[in-house]
């Protein structure tokens, strides 16, 4: 998956899922060739990440600039 562009969001106050978790996948990314992953930690957030990154008009350019490749045909 090092083809796949990949932001990642988390809350710092996250008691649900643990912030070193989503920071070692993004670290397996980048171990893997992933030249584009990125990671954004909320320092007041806390399982609800998903309202800031609602709100920041950055994510839907960032969405609306990546298109699926053609799969290519098997010979």
């Amino acid at each position: 998956i090092p083809h796949l562009p990949v932001w990642a969001f988390h809350g710092a106050k996250d008691t649900v899922v643990v912030l070193e978790e989503s920071a070692r996948l993004v670290e397996a990314l980048k171990k893997r060739g992933n030249k584009t992953v990125q990671f954004t930690v909320y320092p007041e957030a806390k399982h609800d990440s998903w309202t800031e990154t609602y709100d920041n008009p950055e994510v839907y350019e960032w969405l609306l600039k990546h298109r699926r490749e053609k799969a290519q045909a098997a010979d």
